[in-house]
């Protein structure tokens, strides 16, 4: 919006990280150093931690933009709280590897071939993690376990850490001992000074176009590096406002009064977003110990909740709608219950006093789950037990709207047609061309591997090779120096 009063190319302060505003302080290109220290000893983890806002995420952004494709494959890991089960899963889809085989064992397999391939190609791999302090223990000690993979010698896998101040905690810890060792570099971020505030707001400006308008006094600058305390992330926020302001009052110049009345907004901003969210009740935390008698009580509830989904004659709202209570529910189940008694005998009574023809109680719109959990809860006097398929088929056949007497058949043919599908589905076995198939992928992966060996071996050779002939030819120039100096004697006795 300002962009275009006061002529601007672009977005001077935007919360996103951009390469191209990127602004060197002291701490910034320390932090730099480390990083490319890091890719030149292409081992081990370096660690990068900072405050929230201090400009971790731009740093990442600075360093994919500076690197060589060429010598380095580089993946950013943009989801750090992972289980260890799911890391070298998240890994392959950072660099976009799709393993062949299936389970763990074939994603180690494309994993390990692709650092291959990569070292093969003259390309080292780096994985990069922000927000690692989200990283369970056990994931790092996973990450760990993945950055020991090397070839005769050679790393294939380099991993660097950001995440915020409690990361180094974390890393302190004893559980982390083994991953503590293999740090080779590690820089705490720090927040820009005074001079450096004023450096960072001018250069972002100037990329954007900015051609002193509107202009800063230096009191302005003063009250933007103690509201921001230091902070890029801060500064973006404050200024984004300043010249937001200053294009709808058509101000031309930026004074600490500005400033100041920009602060008080954001800060009034926060306290009222801060007051509605205290206004909002709490949620009840349900003890633990409670939880069989909410259980218990879980039927008597949704039972009270149940409406009749028909009005009664003389409603004319849907305030008259009838909700079905609990006592005139079970009175009209054990009513139901007596008339069937005599058909389907004491068992069949229990059965019915739950669900009389699925009518005013359960209407046909509840769910499978919610049928067989009231069924559950309904049957105190007997043992529990687990659903079988009848019940499932009969929680179905209910949920459907039938009749009695389409349920009973729809329940037995349920039933055959659920054991024909568990029958099917246990008896099935795996396709032989599968099996074919990944026989020989496994045969095309051990060629592949032992040609690559082949290759080095054959590489190796070659280099064996050249240092003999360049130490074949040094022999050779020193013993024609050594006849032309015996010539040249001999010249100069016959003379």
């Amino acid at each position: 919006m300002y962009e275009e009063y006061f002529r601007l190319t672009d977005a001077p302060f935007r919360l996103s990280p951009d390469p191209r505003f990127f602004y060197g302080s002291r701490s910034h290109n320390k932090a730099m150093a480390y990083l490319h220290y890091g890719l030149k000893q292409a081992e081990g983890f370096i660690v990068i931690t900072g405050p929230v806002g201090a400009g971790k995420s731009m740093i990442i952004g600075h360093l994919l933009d500076q690197l060589n494709t060429s010598n380095v494959v580089a993946a950013n890991l943009l989801t750090s709280n992972v289980e260890p089960k799911d890391l070298l899963s998240q890994v392959l889809s950072a660099f976009r590897i799709e393993p062949e085989g299936e389970g763990r064992t074939g994603e180690i397999e494309a994993f390990e071939d692709y650092l291959f391939d990569q070292l093969n190609r003259g390309r080292r791999v780096l994985l990069i993690i922000d927000e690692a302090q989200n990283l369970p223990f056990k994931t790092l000690e996973e990450l760990r376990m993945l950055s020991n993979i090397d070839y005769e010698g050679t790393p294939l896998f380099q991993v660097f850490l950001v995440g915020q101040p409690e990361f180094r905690a974390m890393i302190e810890s004893d559980r982390l001992e083994q991953l503590r060792q293999r740090v080779i570099a590690s820089y705490h971020l720090e927040s820009l000074s005074l001079e450096e505030t004023r450096d960072y707001i001018l250069h972002r400006l100037s990329v954007a176009g900015w051609e002193d308008d509107p202009a800063f006094t230096d009191d302005a600058f003063k009250i933007i590096f103690e509201e921001s305390t230091g902070l890029p992330r801060r500064i973006n926020t404050i200024c984004n406002r300043v010249m937001l302001y200053c294009s709808l009052e058509q101000a031309h110049e930026v004074t600490d009064g500005i400033v100041k009345t920009v602060c008080d907004e954001l800060k009034e901003e926060k306290l009222s977003a801060k007051k509605a969210a205290d206004a909002v009740p709490p949620v009840t935390k349900i003890d633990e110990e409670e939880t069989p008698q909410i259980e218990e009580a879980a039927t008597a509830e949704e039972l009270n909740l149940v409406k009749n989904r028909t009005k009664p004659a003389g409603a004319e709202s849907a305030k008259d709608e009838v909700v079905v209570s609990i006592d005139s529910a079970r009175t009209q189940n054990g009513a139901a219950g007596a008339t069937k008694n005599k058909e389907r005998g004491d068992e069949t009574e229990k059965q019915s006093a739950l669900t009389p023809d699925m009518g005013q109680v359960m209407s046909s719109s509840m769910s499978v789950l919610d049928r067989l959990r009231a069924k559950k809860a309904s049957a105190e006097d007997e043992e529990r037990h687990e659903a079988t398929l009848k019940d499932v088929a009969t929680a179905i056949a209910a949920a459907s709207g039938e009749n009695s007497q389409d349920r009973e058949a729809a329940v037995d043919t349920g039933v055959e047609q659920t054991a024909d599908v568990l029958k099917a589905a246990e008896t099935a076995d795996m396709p032989q061309w599968r099996e074919a198939l990944l026989k020989s992928v496994d045969q095309t992966r051990e060629e592949l591997k032992e040609a690559n060996a082949n290759v080095v071996r054959l590489r190796r050779a070659s280099v064996e090779a050249s240092e003999k002939r360049a130490e074949n030819r040094r022999k050779a120039a020193e013993n024609l120096s050594r006849a032309e100096a015996l010539l040249q004697e001999l010249r100069k006795a016959q003379d």
